[in-house]
């Protein structure tokens, strides 16, 4: 049986003395576009954190697959984590408000993605025409679904093999929504995993090959993304009143 590209076991933590997470497992195959989605509280962002090193972790483990070898995430530091092949988009503070677009790119680029930062950064504007014209702009000056495009770019930078996005359409018109999973799926189709967790379940979940629903910070359902996106029990957890703290 292959390895996940990322397996989480066992996770467990929060921030401080709040515990959030309890024993969660989620694996992520290589090439594959994964969502965590339950209710507010259940701890889906906090996942994300935690690889991040942001919250804490009190038990399990966080594992990437590269080259056939297992990496220890929660032992890398957060700013060697792209060197391992992981890219982030969080859900606030994505971009560099006061520097350029073109800046942006600058900082999103490493050297150990084997690629020249001047072949990247084209294919970064190809992929992106938007911000062609606005290389010399501060990227505060941005729309909101620009500024999603260059956090997106930013983060292809680095050459990701895994992608992370929290909450990618938080904030967006809903005429920019569509478009923006679009943008996922062509990102998942160039050979990117991708691990996100977002508010807009159903739309996430119909681009996914798998699917986890957290609640209380524990496993409470998983399958396949498409087939998660219309049980009417799944729908009845995210969609009905009930909320976790």
């Amino acid at each position: 049986m292959t390895k996940p590209l990322l397996k989480i076991a066992g996770l467990e933590g929060g921030y401080g003395d709040i515990k959030i997470l309890n024993g969660v497992n989620i694996e992520v195959p290589e090439k594959s576009v994964v969502t965590i989605v339950g209710p507010n509280g259940a701890g889906k962002s906090t996942i994300m954190k935690a690889i991040y090193g942001i919250a804490r972790v009190t038990a399990g483990t966080i594992t990437i697959n590269r080259d056939g070898k297992e990496i220890d995430v929660l032992a890398t530091k957060p700013y060697n984590l792209s060197k391992i092949g992981i890219g982030y988009v969080p859900q606030i503070e994505n971009i560099f408000s006061a520097m350029t677009i073109d800046e942006n790119l600058d900082v999103g680029f490493i050297p150990e993605s084997g690629k020249p930062i001047g072949e990247l950064k084209e294919s970064m504007y190809q992929r992106y025409p938007d911000l062609v014209g606005r290389k010399k702009d501060r990227a505060g000056q941005l729309s909101g679904g620009q500024r999603q495009m260059l956090a997106l770019a930013r983060a292809l930078m680095s050459s990701p093999k895994l992608l992370l996005l929290d909450e990618p359409s938080a904030g967006l018109a809903p005429a920019l929504v569509d478009q923006l999973f679009d943008e996922l799926v062509r990102i998942n189709q160039s050979g990117v995993t991708i691990l996100m967790v977002e508010q807009n379940a159903r739309r996430a979940l119909e681009i996914s090959s798998y699917g986890y629903v957290l609640d209380m910070g524990k496993n409470r359902h998983e399958g396949a993304g498409k087939s998660l996106a219309v049980d009417p029990e799944i729908v009845g957890i995210y969609f009905g009143k009930r909320t976790t703290k």
